[in-house]
């Protein structure tokens, strides 16, 4: 069946661009923050600084939801579209397809003209149809940082293979709520089946435990079976949090980059998400990806102009605060 285009559910979308738009906003203070430091006191830069970043990490909480929902509807969107994508291409052949019969004498002029407009209309039909989706298409890409923010469902963000602990026995990994830490940030809490307790060996009964007519006797239990071990399980669970690179200095840009399962690659192609104008950047310089161990800068070009908090890397996990540079870009990273 295909999909209304007319009574899609764009509440989702909506609320995003409102999010989005302060969202945009608090970056571009914290931008501008960064290039006039020197002008306060470290007091009042921290005070402001905690401000902003506070307000952007419950907009991002409140974000989470409506992306989940919105990419339910994207999701259906992109398949509509990809169906219309076939159905102009069928269509494209379809009349390539006419007017090669027609060569070859199957039908005259009139045929040719008739089989030709039939087509047209289909064609006119579904390339309406594929502009409007495109439009809506537009309309979601532009509340999110990336198109990968609408593909992520609540599986992808909740499950990841989580490694057994040492007693052998699976682990479930349970997000549990601190009170240091800001708003929205939870700690991993591993509840492990116990292990039962072995049973002492029975050794040898007493004489006088036994009646006096009786001869004392040796009685002997045979030893319990050890029960086996359980592999690691595959479908254990993992709560992990979403990152985010924000731009600290011009070179850097102004748009804050939200890190989940999907790798993130910064470089001077515009293909990367993360594109540098800088000399001495490669088309593809940098990729971050999750990890159990949690975010991966790797350094794809060799080079020694990607560092972290100062330091070259070649491979470093990122911890919530670090300063990342690229050559002559900025970014802080931190954890939501």
């Amino acid at each position: 069946m295909a999909l209304d285009l007319e009574t899609l559910d764009l509440s989702a979308v909506d609320a995003l661009s409102t999010l989005k738009t302060e969202q945009d906003q608090l970056s571009e203070r914290l931008k501008t923050m960064a290039q006039r430091r020197d002008q306060v006191s470290p007091e009042v830069f921290a005070r402001v600084h905690d401000d902003y970043r506070r307000r952007f990490d419950e907009l991002a909480q409140q974000a989470t939801p409506l992306k989940l929902k919105a990419g339910e509807v994207y999701r259906s969107l992109k398949a509509e579209l990809e169906h219309l994508d076939a159905a102009v291409a069928t269509a494209a052949i379809d009349r390539e397809e006419i007017e090669f019969r027609h060569s070859l004498g199957e039908f005259d002029a009139s045929g040719l003209k008739e089989r030709l407009a039939a087509v047209a209309e289909r064609l006119g039909a579904q390339g309406t149809r594929r502009e409007k989706a495109l439009a809506l298409k537009a309309r979601f890409l532009a509340v999110v940082s990336s198109e990968a923010e609408l593909d992520i469902d609540d599986g992808d963000t909740a499950r990841m293979t989580a490694m057994a602990p040492p007693d052998g026995h699976s682990a479930t990994v349970i997000a549990v709520p601190v009170a240091s830490p800001p708003a929205g940030d939870y700690s991993a809490t591993i509840v492990a089946a116990p292990v039962p307790p072995t049973p002492p060996p029975l050794s040898t009964v007493p004489t006088g435990a036994l009646p006096p007519q009786a001869p004392a006797q040796t009685m002997a239990m045979p030893a319990p079976t050890p029960k086996p071990t359980k592999a690691r399980n595959p479908d254990a669970t993992v709560v992990f949090r979403q990152g985010r690179l924000e731009p600290r200095n011009g070179d850097a840009g102004s748009v804050v980059q939200t890190l989940g399962l999907r790798p993130v690659s910064i470089g001077a192609d515009a293909a990367c998400d993360v594109q540098l104008t800088a000399s001495g950047i490669s088309k593809k310089h940098v990729e971050i990806s999750m990890t159990r161990a949690g975010f991966q800068v790797r350094d794809l070009a060799g080079s020694k102009v990607v560092k972290v908090n100062g330091e070259a890397i070649s491979e470093r996990v990122l911890v919530d605060g670090d300063t990342l540079s690229v050559g002559p870009a900025q970014f802080g990273f931190r954890l939501m």
